[in-house]
């Protein structure tokens, strides 16, 4: 086989298939990264609520027993109550309101109520 045959027969990509590929890819993760990053917001957002809720029922359990609202979660963990100080994903800190309702007993600084 001379030199001339050889490179026949080669088979390989073009430089423009490989730039369609990439081009594909590229759209592929603009479209999906957005909604990954929404996704993981979301889900921040539910364990933040779920350590509101825990925290919440711990300071009236605290409240049952002791007669006054905790005046942090420290104090929720310290006594008992909670087996680890819960922590807010996206680096909130935790506060109990003694006057509020249920629902908003417990606030969050990135979330909210």
């Amino acid at each position: 086989m001379n030199g001339k045959q050889l490179l026949k027969d080669q088979r390989g990509f073009t430089l423009i298939e490989m730039l369609v590929v990439i081009f594909v890819i590229g759209v592929i993760i603009a479209i999906a990264l957005p909604n990954l990053k929404a996704a993981g917001q979301s889900a921040q957002e539910r364990a933040c609520e779920a350590n509101r809720k825990l925290i919440g029922s711990q300071a009236d359990n605290h409240y049952l027993e002791m007669g006054s609202y905790p005046k942090s979660v420290a104090i929720l963990h310290r006594r008992g109550y909670l087996r680890t100080k819960p922590t807010c994903p996206a680096k909130g800190k935790y506060t109990i309101r003694k006057g509020a309702s249920v629902e908003k007993r417990v606030k969050c600084t990135k979330h909210g109520d």
